[in-house]
């Protein structure tokens, strides 16, 4: 194509723009701090996966980035300071299950719209659970724990950290699946929760991988499945509740990045591209690893996500209302 052909398309493309119209370029990101809140208190592994993403994120935007930990209500109420951000891209939420899905079906009252308050950015790693029991338990595999579980109704009995939490609704799910009725017993927390198995006052209990694998490798509690999709990593060994007979338990906890609603197309594409650089890094996915943690590739992109947690809105709504969770 020679110079005059080139002039005379420019012409038209002119002739289609309005007089006096601009083209207003998508601002640059970020343009100021960027700011990380983590529903939780500090220390949990939502908030050491954050400090992992926002260190590197900020040496690779040679920016600000920074992690605001904003616990209550089970995560709402950091979700809630990123809601009420809208259209703002320098607040991000690392959400869980919790505020993203599952405490829309829990709470009487939510202080965001779960459904349209946030935009999908990236989802960042999974975090298998896995159904633990105490090491001298007599029975060795889920269907002994459950045949168990029905012989002796009156004396099973099942922990968790608290009403609500992973723990409770898988206990609650393993009962709607299998039959069992055993009895659920709410803690403050894991910590006194897995000293109760190890005490035998609970039979077992559904928690989060990196909180158990401690007493697993130790040898005080006895792993008898991952409730994820796949076998755990740190957990070769160990089969799903797929390979077990009980599919239908499927409880894994995940960590992704949230937006307020609102924010430009393109700038949740450049987070999650970011992202996405971060979690290629050899050291951060060993970072994770050591966490428990999985990266999953194949939810790459912020459309992904957003079908993911759609695909994942059911699973919890299920799990809650086996429980019968109700907070007011």
């Amino acid at each position: 194509m020679n110079i005059a052909h080139i002039l005379a398309r420019l012409a038209v493309v002119a002739m289609l723009i309005p007089a006096g119209a601009a083209i207003a370029p998508v601002a640059a990101w970020p343009e100021k701090p960027v700011k990380i809140v983590v529903p939780f208190a500090a220390g949990g592994t939502t908030d050491v996966i954050a400090r992992i993403i926002g260190e590197r994120l900020g040496a690779r935007l040679k920016a600000t980035v920074l992690i605001e930990n904003i616990p209550g209500a089970g995560g709402n109420s950091g979700a809630a300071s990123v809601a009420k951000a809208a259209g703002d891209a320098h607040v991000l939420l690392m959400s869980t299950p919790g505020p993203a899905i599952m405490n829309q079906f829990m709470y009487a009252r939510m202080p965001y719209d779960t459904a349209s308050a946030f935009t999908p950015v990236a989802f960042v790693a999974s975090i298998p659970s896995v159904l633990i029991v105490n090491a001298s338990a007599d029975y060795k595999t889920v269907a002994e724990l459950v045949a168990k579980a029905k012989a002796q109704p009156q004396q099973f009995n099942y922990g968790s950290a608290g009403n609500g939490s992973t723990g409770h609704l898988g206990g609650a799910l393993l009962n709607m699946v299998a039959g069992t009725d055993a009895r659920h017993v709410p803690y403050r927390g894991s910590a006194p929760m897995l000293q109760d198995l190890l005490g035998g006052n609970i039979q077992f209990t559904i928690d989060s991988l990196p909180g158990v694998i401690s007493f697993i490798e130790a040898g005080t509690v006895r792993a008898l499945a991952v409730t994820g999709g796949r076998r755990a990593a740190q957990l070769p060994n160990v089969p799903t509740s797929l390979e077990t007979g009980f599919g239908d338990i499927k409880i894994s906890t995940w960590v992704c990045l949230l937006a307020p609603a609102g924010i430009a197309k393109e700038t949740a594409v450049q987070i999650n591209n970011e992202v996405n650089a971060i979690l290629a890094e050899a050291d951060v996915r060993q970072k994770l690893a050591n966490l428990g943690a999985d990266v999953d590739p194949e939810i790459r992109t912020p459309d992904d996500l957003a079908r993911f947690l759609a695909s994942e809105t059911p699973n919890w709504k299920r799990m809650v209302e086996a429980a019968g969770v109700k907070i007011e």
